[in-house]
């Protein structure tokens, strides 16, 4: 197996772990616990759903797919946001779709481009020389820190209801 294979295996799978450890989560709780928050400065899994969706859109459609418009961030984070349990996993899985299919059919040429050298996402935490190598690991490890507030909030929320989707850790 060559290395652009095992990249692209692993990178995919990673994505698609979290999506699913994600969907899991969400899907334990109501629309009211997808709107909930621990306090006014902290968000809701909705708000978290809606950043990941607008992330994807902003720093990885725009260059694979050339899909532009303007973002809202401060929509993904407004505490009035409503989103229905349903609504936040859809964000979530297209999210994470569009992920693996970017990931899966990138040719091992694409690895090391740097598509923000000409027109960089205004509100990036990558700098122009980033290579899609780079965009992707950061995707990877900025959806992972989401994915794990949204495990908080359910945690929180649903307290001994919360099924964990990894290892339960041991009682007694």
């Amino acid at each position: 197996m060559d290395v652009y294979t095992e990249l692209r295996r692993s990178l995919a799978a990673k994505f698609e772990l979290v999506l699913r450890r994600s969907v899991a989560v969400v899907q334990q709780l109501s629309d009211e616990e997808v709107t909930w928050a621990p306090n006014a400065d902290s968000n809701s899994v909705a708000n978290l759903a809606l950043h990941i969706r607008e992330t994807v859109r902003h720093r990885v459609e725009s260059v694979f797919s050339d899909v532009g418009g303007a973002r809202d961030r401060d929509r993904e984070f407004d505490s009035a946001l409503a989103l229905s349990r349903d609504e936040a996993l859809a964000a979530l899985e297209q999210s994470f779709q569009i992920l693996v299919r970017v990931v899966e059919t990138l040719p091992e040429q694409d690895f090391l481009k740097q598509p923000y050298l000409e027109s960089a996402p205004a509100q990036s935490a990558l700098n122009r020389d980033a290579t899609v190598l780079d965009i992707l690991l950061q995707m990877l490890a900025h959806l992972s820190e989401h994915a794990g507030q949204i495990f908080y909030i359910a945690k929180a929320r649903l307290d001994g209801r919360y099924v964990t989707t990894t290892f339960p850790k041991k009682k007694g």
